[in-house]
């Protein structure tokens, strides 16, 4: 999809979207990162803030054609790892 953010024209690709049993629009971003470690949930926090710009991009974009809440999430299938926040303007 293609919007106006900033005064600039932006291209986003959503890797998936859908409307909730609450009726809130999920946005969801599918991350194939991989971790060496043991913190993988300290990995998953720090690539949520890296991808919350990203995200909520998108969330603003979705805003504008849809007066759902909007939730955001980041999974990681080859981790098993999820994080999710809800967007506020």
């Amino acid at each position: 999809m293609t919007t106006v953010i900033g005064g600039d024209s932006v291209g986003l690709i959503i890797d998936r979207t859908f409307i909730g049993e609450d009726d809130s629009r999920w946005i969801i971003d599918y991350k194939t990162s991989s971790h060496v470690g043991a913190d993988v949930d300290i990995f998953l926090d720090r690539e949520q803030e890296r991808y919350r710009a990203q995200l909520n991009r998108y969330a603003v974009m979705m805003s504008r054609v849809d007066t759902r809440q909007i939730k955001l999430g980041l999974y990681f299938p080859l981790l098993k790892g999820w994080r999710e926040w809800a967007y506020e303007e």
